[in-house]
């Protein structure tokens, strides 16, 4: 078996912090639509963001099982290491759960209706596929998410203030080790 990378690949951090991004956009899309004009441009920017949520949350589950991540620092307990996959594996649940269920209840109140950032149509979902409940199952999954981001920023920042290990510095971007290698070498670029 190889050996596991210190940090994890650009790839890998683009991935990450552009599901952040869509997972928060979307929500706070979601949660600012309350007039007609917002309405109308927002949720069909609402629907997309999830589908883009959905698409490169497949994309970064195909990149995660073909690249290793990083191994955790020997100082962490299993018990952390186990909490902290747990988190992950419930993150890639939400970010299928939220996007298909949101797209279900959209099939059944829109019948199927729906253009990829107003763009490119979409195929209808068949509404007998639909489950009844999944405007509920996607309210429900979309505030779910918002307590294990909570959980994964605190843990992150721990790590890096009170643990000062470099669990958090192995998602950022590659800047710090450009910071990193020019203070050691007296100011001079890497």
């Amino acid at each position: 078996m190889t050996d596991r990378p210190a940090y994890y690949d650009t790839v890998s951090k683009w991935l990450h912090w552009s599901a952040a991004g869509l997972l928060i956009g979307g929500f706070l899309i979601a949660e600012n639509t309350s007039h007609r004009f917002a309405e109308a441009t927002g949720y069909g920017l609402h629907v997309s963001t999830g589908l883009a949520l959905l698409a490169l949350t497949a994309f970064r589950v195909c990149w995660r099982l073909s690249h290793a991540a990083p191994a955790y620092p020997s100082s962490m307990r299993s018990v952390e290491k186990w909490a902290a996959n747990s988190i992950k594996v419930l993150f890639y649940v939400l970010m299928v759960l939220i996007p298909l269920s949101g797209l279900a209840a959209h099939a059944v109140e829109f019948r199927g209706q729906v253009a990829l950032f107003g763009v490119l149509p979409l195929p209808g979902v068949p509404i007998w596929l639909v489950p009844g409940d999944a405007e509920d199952i996607h309210e429900l999954a979309s505030h779910l998410w918002l307590p294990l981001l909570a959980i994964h920023v605190t843990a992150a920042i721990w790590h890096h203030f009170v643990r000062r290990d470099d669990v958090m510095i192995r998602m950022l971007p590659d800047w710090h080790k450009r910071s990193q290698l020019e203070k050691g070498k007296g100011g001079g670029t890497p």
